[in-house]
């Protein structure tokens, strides 16, 4: 390997210099030191992380994770693997993926996958030298809410109309008394995960894991929208805000199958969006597969503009 090359099994206190790092390859799209702790955290995968060094000195990561392999038919891994700005280089990335791809394989995994920003041309080269071909095309967007505002109160008045005429309630998770709500809030919300475009298998989170999520560090229960149908939870919507450094975003959005194509999912994240006005917020972004037609036209009617792509490869 180039140099003095190694890699140091890590634990999630390497958060912070996951977020730095990533941040300074991608001012773009910053990244919370508290919120990738979280993702690192993450109990429903099998993960591997390692530090990697040059020289003695950090110079970036390598991990992988996948769910559990009696959970799942396929076994398919996820692989990330950077370097600092000024270490970026296809002499010294290459095997770094190298590494966590082996890694990956020698756990057993029969596909390994991994995403990139398209426009990162050092991790394109390696990763098409190494095997690894497109599979998905995720979209992010971003929606100016100062400009938008008038437009998106006038929208979110039409669709509480739609919502009362179809005798739907729309109210945040905090106001709800239902002391039911946890249970049939995540019943919707892994109905939404199974839905989801994807390549494999997913394994959807489990009630705890449902709760977990409701506490971490940038999800708030009087920021999450949720809309009733009687004693139903069918639709919930929510924005993650950052709690040191990033853009506020969409976190998720799920209908009940049972209610979708009944504007759902636009009055709920016309909610959201309208609360981080009153909030301050003036952007937000979101993400969606890019075969994912209803949300993207949701987003397109909105006013959100498409500022990035991310590449999901794979590699048999």
């Amino acid at each position: 390997m180039p140099g003095d090359l190694t890699f140091r099994p890590a634990g999630v206190e390497v958060a912070a210099f996951i977020a730095d790092l990533h941040t300074a390859n991608f001012p773009q799209e910053p990244l919370d030191p508290l919120l990738v702790s979280r993702w690192l955290s993450d109990p429903m995968r099998e993960w591997e992380r390692f530090r990697v060094e040059l020289e003695g000195r950090p110079i970036g990561y390598a991990f992988t994770a996948h769910f559990p392999w009696n959970r799942v038919a396929a076994r398919h891994a996820t692989v990330f693997a950077d370097l600092l700005p000024e270490r970026k280089n296809a002499e010294l990335l290459k095997p770094v993926y190298e590494f966590a791809d082996g890694r990956a394989r020698a756990s057993g995994a029969e596909v390994t996958r991994t995403y990139i920003f398209e426009s990162d041309q050092v991790a394109q080269a390696v990763t098409t030298e190494l095997g690894f071909s497109p599979d998905r095309r995720e979209r992010y967007w971003e929606l100016d809410l100062k400009a938008n505002a008038s437009r998106l109160g006038d929208l979110a008045g039409q669709s509480r109309a739609r919502m009362r005429e179809q005798g739907l309630e729309l109210l945040t998770f905090a106001e709800d008394p239902d002391p039911g709500r946890h249970a049939k809030t995540y019943t919707t919300s892994t109905e939404g995960e199974l839905d989801v475009p994807r390549t494999g298998d997913h394994v959807p989170d489990s009630l705890e894991k449902f709760l977990d999520w409701l506490g971490s560090p940038g999800i708030h229960e009087d920021r999450i929208w949720i809309a009733r149908d009687g004693d139903r939870v069918v639709g919930l919507s929510t924005l993650s805000y950052p709690p040191t450094r990033g853009i506020v975003n969409t976190d998720w959005t799920a209908v009940a199958r049972s209610h979708r194509g009944r504007g759902v999912a636009r009055a709920l994240k016309l909610e959201t969006l309208l609360q981080a006005i009153d909030l301050g917020v003036d952007r937000v972004r979101t993400d969606n597969d890019s075969a994912n037609a209803p949300i993207l036209h949701i987003n397109a009617e909105m006013g959100y503009r498409n500022v990035f792509d991310r590449l999901w490869l794979m590699k048999r």
